[in-house]
């Protein structure tokens, strides 16, 4: 990977999706961004390491990835004019993805500041306010249906009870209470299992103490439980409490 210190205004000028961009705002982007330039099956950044760019693409091609127990899950190729790296912009401080050329391609990378104070004219923080409310939640649901790819259905339940803990919790004495009354079948729906295999599978939950029966409640474990889903970008509970109905 090669980095330059400016951006051609012309090379983001000719990007169809800023086409809708004033001269001047494809210049003061220009001017902040830095160049790179970066060969065929080289990363332009990978999974776990700080969000502090987001990136314009301006030549080539470029796929994201998601690399999950040791597999690459292919999440989509990128083309001229695509703004990737979003992580960045959702406040959140290490990257899920891994971006790697798809052929020899030409980047602009920029601070996420930058970008939302040039495009949009308000403050990152203010617009923080409104990406969490839609980019972000649809963003936490690619990442999780892309983490599930390649996992069993032990892996999948784990991810799918400390997300859901961590959605609807509501914290009491012993942990966190979920108000959302679920049945085997919600979650076998949940994780594209069946209900038989779902129940099997908290069944054997219970027995490794990864969730406690209460009434028609669950209380799970996050420790445990966390340890099951090999998931780890979802923001969870220290204890939760699942209220429960099954079928």
């Amino acid at each position: 990977m090669v980095m330059d210190a400016g951006v051609d205004s012309r090379a983001l000028g000719r990007l169809r999706p800023l086409s809708w961009l004033s001269q001047d705002q494809i210049r003061h982007l220009a001017a902040e961004a830095i160049l790179i330039r970066t060969i065929r099956g080289k990363p332009i950044f990978t999974g776990g390491e700080e969000a502090t760019r987001i990136f314009v693409l301006l030549s080539g091609a470029a796929k994201l990835q998601l690399e999950n127990d040791g597999q690459r899950v292919l999440v989509g190729l990128l083309g001229p004019g695509e703004v990737f790296g979003l992580t960045a912009l959702l406040g959140q401080a290490i990257r899920a993805f891994k971006c790697e050329a798809f052929t020899d391609c030409s980047s602009a990378a920029i601070a996420p500041e930058t970008f939302v104070e040039i495009v949009l004219g308000v403050p990152l923080e203010r617009a923080k306010h409104v990406l969490d409310m839609t980019v972000g939640r649809w963003w936490a649901m690619v990442l999780r249906y892309s983490s599930f790819i390649g996992l069993g259905l032990r892996e999948r339940l784990a991810g799918a009870l400390l997300e859901i803990a961590a959605k609807f919790g509501v914290q009491d004495a012993r942990g966190t209470l979920l108000t959302l009354r679920l049945t085997h079948s919600d979650l076998a729906e949940l994780v594209g299992a069946s209900r038989q295999r779902t129940t099997e599978q908290l069944s054997e939950f219970e027995r490794e103490h990864a969730i406690i029966r209460d009434g028609r409640r669950l209380i799970v474990v996050p420790a445990r439980m966390a340890a099951m889903s090999q998931l780890t970008h979802f923001d969870l509970p220290r204890n939760t409490v699942l209220e429960h109905a099954s079928k």
